[in-house]
């Protein structure tokens, strides 16, 4: 008698809990994980659509292009090495990492992904070739550098796709993968400011290089993780957003807010205010 009452209490009990967890409320992540990119496929075509996870591909750059951004990074590296009266051996150096110094950091803080600069020589000696124009014919490069704003723009949206789609394919979250997204296109130009004793161009007022990365990256992430977008569309979709981005700013003159300060006012108060004086030198 004492064995059937533990065996019914049990099996009660088993009941209760199923029940429990059949009514448990869908908490608000479930939602956004499961019905938001549902109705967002509906909604779409099926072609721009997929279900398979974002580790089962990766996008890549062409080859043509991918050694003509090499190029490009490895001039602008060039000349701001001729700038500031550097010699040969710093234009090489500013020009190799100017060209592929933010994928060779991303691919240091993959680990165990290979390094992509080191795996594809061509990369290197499209820099190098840079690194000698550059030494010949950087006044050149000044006078034609309009055409090279254009290619320079385009470069940070692909590589910030570049950047975020390795790492979300390496299995890291949304939040890493748009970090990584950033140094792939600005880390080469922010490591050669360092070498050269200045601070970081892309953290100083400006055309919102970094921004324009930092929207691109989380767009890319964005279309691909949460709205199931096809990594071709979703990389077409976030190259024009930032290129548009990056050509108004230097079109328009757009620069990211510095900070504000709050000062006495003339008279009674407080008042929020920019400082305007030249920074100190450190």
């Amino acid at each position: 008698m004492f064995e059937y009452l533990v065996a019914a209490a049990s099996v009660a009990a088993t009941t209760t809990a199923t029940a429990t967890s059949s009514i448990e409320p869908t908490s608000l992540a479930s939602i956004i994980e499961t019905v938001v990119p549902s109705a967002i496929a509906s909604a779409l075509p099926s072609a721009l659509t997929t279900t398979a996870p974002v580790t089962s591909t990766i996008v890549t750059v062409p080859g043509l292009y991918e050694l003509t951004a090499a190029f490009v990074g490895g001039l602008s590296g060039a000349v701001h090495a001729d700038e500031r009266r550097l010699d040969l051996t710093g234009i090489l150096i500013l020009a190799i990492i100017n060209a592929l110094g933010g994928g060779i950091l991303r691919d240091v803080l993959l680990q165990d992904h290979g390094i992509a600069a080191f795996l594809n020589p061509r990369l290197l000696g499209a820099a190098l070739l840079a690194a000698g124009f550059g030494f010949f014919f950087a006044s050149a490069y000044r006078r034609l550098h309009r055409p090279f704003l254009y290619l320079d723009a385009l470069s940070l949206g692909l590589f910030a796709v570049v950047g975020a789609d390795k790492a979300l394919s390496a299995g890291l979250s949304v939040i890493p993968a748009v970090l990584l997204g950033v140094i792939t296109s600005v880390g080469g130009g922010m490591i050669r400011d360092v070498l050269c004793n200045e601070t970081p161009q892309i953290m100083r007022p400006g055309t919102l290089s970094a921004t324009a990365a930092i929207l691109g990256s989380s767009l890319y992430v964005t279309l691909v993780t949460l709205m199931n977008i096809v990594k071709p569309a979703a990389l077409i979709v976030t190259v024009a957003v930032t290129i548009t981005i990056r050509l108004l700013a230097m079109k328009r003159g757009w620069q990211a807010p510095v900070a504000v300060h709050l000062e006495p006012a003339s008279g009674y108060g407080w008042r929020f205010a920019r400082r305007h004086d030249d920074p100190p030198d450190l």
